[in-house]
């Protein structure tokens, strides 16, 4: 249930285990909060506790472009994760060392030497990380490719189909019903993101999702200006440009949204600041064009980690979601997910990813 990034991913993988998999998607496949994202693969502006599924996110995508024998625009260019003041550089310098600690290749630029690195640079950049893991990638691209292969793989996938409701058989057992029909299995995966909400609600639980309405914009297409991921320690600011030659800006600045209404609306003020962040950082985007800016309805978990894995209580009831930073993540959730299944475990998986978590929070009735 659900055809983001983590969905189609999984059904993929799936697939490739001679699993017989349906997916079943609302709208259209990658067309909510994973195509509004804008193709970030970024580790080192992770939770220390994402950072291992961010790196084997970013190595799958780079697996995949390979195995799918399409262009998906993956670039492992590295990353910069910029301050401006020494507050930040403080900031910065603890967030390396933790960063080292759980194994990742980090290096921190003075001002001289980043500016000769980096001469694209303003001058209120007074220092930065690079991570050379750090990527980027088209996310039309990626689902084009991924539904071609899935579908060739024989997964079955149903769009404008919304779920009711589902009905719990027997312990290990489940009728899902929609609006086109119904489905019976032993196994379903709950990959729908922020509408996780309803499908737990289905199941009489109530899980502490909240909606992040992210806004993303992009600027006229230039010849190229600079080659890497930019973000800045203060979260805020993600800079891109892409094949297209299009400024990609985006950063955690948030539109407004409402499920119920099926409403997304640009904030002006978003919009502003983050345009300010960007000009600040890069001078030369000044005398740029603005030519579209979105949102993307993503989910959030209280502690921004995945809710990952089988619920104790319902044998063959998974969720793969919520994850701030799914696009970099997501290839890693699915493949959790696909080992889960068909193995019963996965090196990758962690306590702290685990959906259970918040069981005992939620209002079971």
């Amino acid at each position: 249930m659900g055809g983001g990034i983590i969905g189609i991913c999984a059904s993929y993988f799936l697939s490739k285990k001679n699993v017989e998999v349906t997916l079943i998607e609302k709208g259209e496949i990658g067309k909510e909060a994973s195509t509004a994202n804008v193709g970030t693969l970024a580790v080192q502006n992770k939770d220390i506790k994402a950072i291992p599924l961010a790196r084997e996110g970013i190595k799958t995508w780079g697996e995949l472009q390979e195995e799918l024998k399409e262009n998906l625009e993956f670039h492992q260019s590295g990353g910069l994760r910029v301050t401006e003041d020494k507050p930040q550089l403080r900031l910065l310098h603890k967030a390396i060392s933790v960063q080292k600690k759980s194994g990742l290749d980090i290096k921190f630029l003075a001002r001289r030497e980043l500016h000769d690195f980096a001469p694209y640079l303003g001058p209120s950049v007074v220092g930065a990380s690079f991570c050379a893991e750090d990527s980027r990638i088209n996310p039309f691209q990626c689902f084009a490719a991924l539904t071609k292969a899935a579908q060739k793989n024989g997964v079955k996938i149903y769009t404008h189909e919304r779920v009711i409701s589902i009905k719990i058989i027997q312990k290990d057992k489940y009728l899902i019903q929609t609006t086109k029909g119904q489905y019976q299995t032993s196994c379903l995966v709950n990959c729908t993101g922020v509408w996780s909400k309803n499908i737990f609600k289905m199941i009489n639980l109530d899980f502490p999702i909240t909606l992040s309405p992210q806004q993303s914009m992009a600027t006229e297409r230039i010849p190229p200006l600079f080659p890497h991921i930019i973000n800045h320690i203060k979260g805020k600011l993600s800079l891109k440009q892409v094949d297209s030659g299009n400024i990609l800006i985006g950063g955690g600045w948030e539109g407004f949204g409402d499920l119920i209404r099926d409403i997304r609306n640009i904030s002006y003020e978003s919009l502003k600041g983050n345009i300010q962040y960007a000009c600040q950082i890069i001078p030369k985007l000044k005398s740029l064009n603005l030519i579209r800016c979105w949102i993307g309805s993503e989910g959030r978990s209280p502690d921004r980690l995945p809710l990952l894995g089988n619920l104790k209580h319902l044998p063959g009831f998974y969720t793969a979601s919520c994850a701030k930073g799914g696009f970099t993540l997501g290839p890693a959730l699915a493949k959790i997910t696909t080992d889960l299944i068909i193995k019963g475990k996965s090196s990758l998986f962690l306590p702290h990813y685990d959906v259970n978590r918040y069981i005992s929070s939620s209002k079971r009735q």
